[in-house]
């Protein structure tokens, strides 16, 4: 069965010697692995199949499964197919020409300026505000977010 682990770094290090073991295995081994990984007989799958499904799994229990957003949304079109079909609309923001967007970021107040073809940020034309978010705080975010011109989500938020 697949350890369970208390600290990130240590999950990452036994998922990857587990998903190595894994990669290694013959194809005896790996359907005895889906036994005690599944508790079903894993009928005849391919090894490169098994090897992949017990790859995924492995993680899927040391780091969980499906945010329960995405299992209910399976769920609604596992029951109603068309609703899988249609397309979520997205509210966008406009922005005026001229607006001024003001964050706050350790301490420090950044402003950015909305400009026909981009944003202007201390003195440097932008295409992007993600492009500016990431220069501002070093990572990639998303720059919508990173404003406050789209909500943000509960994994990855930039406070």
């Amino acid at each position: 069965m697949v350890e369970k682990q208390k600290q990130p770094g240590e999950a990452g290090n036994s998922v990857l010697r587990q998903i190595n073991e894994i990669q290694r295995m013959s194809l005896n081994e790996l359907r005895k692995k889906w036994v005690d990984l599944f508790g079903t007989d894993p009928a005849k799958l391919s090894k490169q199949y098994l090897t992949r499904r017990l790859a995924y799994r492995v993680q899927e229990l040391t780091y969980g499964g499906l945010a329960k957003s995405t299992r209910e949304k399976l769920a609604s079109w596992a029951k109603d197919p068309k609703q899988a079909e249609k397309k979520t609309v997205r509210e966008k923001t406009t922005l005026q020409l001229g607006t001024r967007l003001l964050r706050d970021w350790h301490g420090e107040r950044y402003e950015v300026i909305v400009q026909e073809d981009g944003f202007v940020f201390q003195s440097k034309k932008y295409r992007s505000l993600s492009a500016i978010s990431r220069a501002i705080t070093g990572r990639h975010i998303n720059g919508r977010r990173f404003f406050g011109l789209q909500p943000s989500s509960k994994k990855g938020d930039v406070k």
